[in-house]
């Protein structure tokens, strides 16, 4: 499938395009140059008008756009551009594929978790001691010449391996992590506390219990720098050493999680939003981790719009109380609303990130659960749409009986 522009009516592209029109020269070889700086203004706002198809996932969007703006025709309008950035797209995707070695630790034992697991094409091994050989040295040199103003990853912390296969180090870095961050995920949904009592001050520490070392570096298969650069957690803090405390039942729940969203007709929906998750709950600042959160189940109950009706219904039918459970996320939903609307800050928003950090674990296993049941993420909400009362479901099922009734006949 080509790139496209969104299909929305609060959407204008060609109103950017003329603004980067105007500051664009296309001279004879087909090259353009820009005058001034607010073409770093334009191209990000132009990028979020444009729906890229599958294939580009994992793709360093921001430099297609770039690359189809200066190689667009003399006349940039909306058809050009589309036409310009799905050459790019193309070019881009001939590219042959090589293998890159993601390095990083996570902080979790590695005495408790299997040798390797397999995520999307990327195998992500796990190392008890230290990185392999031929990988230590160029890892020194790349931390040595690129400082972090961060603290060193502690050596307690797993060494992790993440290999893939990828057209660019940009691609195999966002491939890698995805892979890693879905892994981390499910160990999270797991391991993470239900609720913390905290006196005075709340905590300013991640929700999360298996968190990412302090620096990442990425590398050829033969253990070279692919890229002159490191990655690194800008709000990284120290991360307890993680003992599963059941950690047959959990190895087993996540290669059965992992398992059954490959088979899911939207299985890549609930791995999206399984990395939205866990990068919600990395976050130090507890308000700004409630509304990453809640973004992640947006995404699952009411993708693509949002419908706070919708996810508060949806959420409260998978509960025996769910009248109870629908006033806790009213309650939920407001201190949302007022978080967004008007800046409120709360001490109590890592109390918050708890309660919802439930709704969206139990909604996550509902679909793992059921998902064979449906034929779409549209369908299973439709079912959790359903009234709760047994006495309108009755009636609900002897209406449709005797509407398939009538229709036969």
């Amino acid at each position: 499938m080509p790139i496209k522009w969104k299909k929305s009516s609060r959407f204008s592209p060609d109103l950017v395009l003329n603004k980067i029109d105007n500051v664009r020269t296309v001279s004879a070889d087909g090259g353009a140059s820009f005058s001034g700086m607010e073409i770093e203004d334009y191209l990000p706002t132009l990028e979020s008008l444009l729906e890229f198809p599958t294939v580009a996932e994992g793709l360093d969007k921001s430099i297609l756009v770039w690359k189809a703006v200066a190689k667009a025709d003399v006349s940039l309008t909306p058809d050009t551009f589309i036409k310009a950035i799905n050459k790019q797209l193309s070019i881009l995707l001939a590219v042959k594929d090589e293998i890159y070695v993601l390095l990083t630790e996570i902080s979790i034992s590695c005495l408790e978790i299997p040798r390797s697991v397999k995520i999307n094409g990327a195998e992500i091994k796990f190392w008890k001691n230290e990185f392999p050989a031929r990988y230590r040295g160029s890892r020194e040199n790349l931390l040595s010449e690129h400082k972090a103003s961060v603290a060193p990853t502690p050596s307690s912390y797993c060494k992790v391996t993440v290999t893939v296969r990828a057209k660019s180090p940009s691609s195999a870095f966002h491939k890698a992590m995805n892979a890693l961050d879905i892994q981390r995920a499910l160990w999270c949904l797991m391991s993470n506390s239900a609720m913390q009592i905290t006196f005075g001050h709340s905590s300013n520490k991640p929700i999360n219990t298996v968190r990412l070392g302090s620096r990442h570096t990425l590398h050829t298969s033969d253990g070279n720098k692919a890229i002159d650069q490191i990655w690194y957690e800008p709000n990284f803090k120290e991360a307890s050493i993680v003992q599963l405390t059941q950690p047959k039942i959990v190895l087993k729940n996540s290669k059965h999680a992992i398992r059954r969203m490959l088979s899911c007709s939207y299985g890549e929906l609930l791995q999206s939003s399984l990395i939205r998750y866990v990068r919600a709950l990395d976050e130090n600042e507890a308000n700004t981790a409630f509304l990453r959160l809640w973004g992640a189940l947006e995404s699952l109950t009411t993708p693509g719009v949002a419908n706070y009706d919708s996810l508060v219904k949806r959420c409260s039918f998978i509960y025996a109380e769910s009248a109870y459970h629908r006033q806790v996320l009213e309650h939920l939903r407001e201190y949302r609303n007022a978080s967004v609307h008007a800046g409120e800050e709360s001490n109590k928003a890592r109390t918050h990130c708890f309660q919802l950090q439930q709704y969206y674990r139990n909604i996550f296993w509902f679909h793992i659960r059921n998902f064979d049941f449906f034929k779409s993420i549209d369908e299973a909400n439709s079912f959790l749409d359903f009234s709760e009362n047994k006495e309108i479901l009755i009636r609900q099922l002897e209406m449709v009986k005797k509407a398939l009734k009538f229709r036969s006949s």
